[in-house]
This record gives structure tokens, C-alpha cells and sequence, in this order.
């Protein structure tokens, strides 16, 4: 196994959406690399995402990515008809895959009421990636469940260069008073 024993840095983004590239050189002195170029095993962590990325032999890999989003009451009670976003689309050439999810409840007073499947669903697709129910009557910290049956043949869960919306299914929700937070951890895939 061959090892190299030296120091390589660790590059980071502030910059929402940057993905690493991959250089037209292996030598960074030469001028031609850019701000995004990294080397085979160099890491690129984009801070604003929350995504790390490596090089490998194929080329640029998602390692991991999280995210958390708090969504008021008054915006669960609408999820159906506006979806919000989590993570946003990764660009062409890319897939948002939902590793694990889960959701947090500080209950209120009023518990939410019919249509309470809250997904994970890809903008586009016609399946949800992972799902939970939110018909609570205590504050409540759980996972949601992978939603790896699809429906039919051209049902689709992953869709190119599109963004990862949490949602409810049917209709919106009716009742409820409690603000929910959702983390996801995803990777994006290079397709």
C-alpha cells in the first residue's frame, strides 16, 4: 500500500452549492489550479452547506452532508401546499440521497390532525425518501422511517439537481400548535 507522508489541508467554502473540482494538473505550483481544485484524499468541507467532500480515483465524493430546519406551527399547518426546503438542489450531475433523519416535537397544546406523514421528498420525485407521523399528544424525539418501497415502475425517489423539501402527504395538516425541528444527514451522489 503505497502512503503519502505529507501534509495536505483541509479546504473549506462559505460559499453556498461549491463542490470541489478536479485540477487539469497533480501540480497546484503550475498555475493552472483553481480556488477549487483538490488533490486525491484532500478533504473540501463546505461550511455553508454543511457538506464534506474528498477525491478519490473517480473523481470528486460526497462524504456527508446535515442539515436542521425548525418549521413553525403556522408553516406545518401548510406543508402540503409549500413544501420547504432542507437542503438545497446540488447542481447538475448530482442526487440528494437522505442517509437518516430525524424530527423533534416540543408539544404544546393541540395535537396536529389528519394528513400528519411528514417526508422527506425530493422536489420532482414521486416518492418520499423517509417519513415519520407528527399526530403527537407529548413532545416526542424520533427517526424517521426510510420509505424504500416504491409504487410502481416509474416511481422515482432521487431526481437530478433537485432540492430535498420536508412535507406532509394528502393534504394539509388541520389542528396542531407545535413547532417541529427536522435534521437530515444525506449524501449527494454524482450521477
Amino acid at each position: 500500500m503505497a502512503t503519502q507522508d505529507s501534509r495536505i489541508k483541509l479546504k473549506r467554502s462559505t460559499v453556498n452549492s461549491t463542490v470541489p473540482t478536479v485540477p487539469s494538473s497533480n501540480d497546484h505550483t503550475d498555475g493552472t489550479w483553481i480556488a477549487t481544485d483538490i488533490y486525491k484524499g484532500e478533504l473540501f468541507y463546505n461550511q455553508a452547506d454543511g457538506v464534506l467532500w474528498t477525491r478519490g480515483d473517480s473523481g470528486i465524493e460526497c462524504i456527508q452532508g446535515t442539515a436542521k430546519l425548525t418549521i413553525a406551527t403556522a408553516d406545518v399547518l401548510h406543508l402540503n401546499t409549500t413544501p420547504i426546503e432542507i437542503v438545497a438542489a446540488p447542481g447538475a450531475g448530482y442526487a440528494i440521497e437522505v442517509i437518516s433523519a430525524s424530527m423533534k416535537m416540543v408539544y404544546n397544546s393541540a395535537t396536529y390532525a389528519t394528513n400528519t406523514s411528514l417526508e422527506l421528498l425530493t422536489a420532482g420525485a414521486t416518492n418520499s425518501q423517509a417519513s415519520t407521523v407528527i399526530k403527537n399528544s407529548a413532545s416526542t424525539i424520533r427517526r424517521f422511517a426510510d420509505a424504500t418501497t416504491l409504487a410502481s415502475a416509474t416511481a422515482t425517489q432521487l431526481v437530478e439537481n433537485a432540492a430535498l423539501n420536508v412535507t406532509v402527504a394528502s393534504g394539509d395538516p388541520t389542528a396542531g400548535d407545535s413547532d417541529i425541528t427536522v435534521y437530515v444527514t444525506y449524501r449527494i451522489i454524482t450521477l
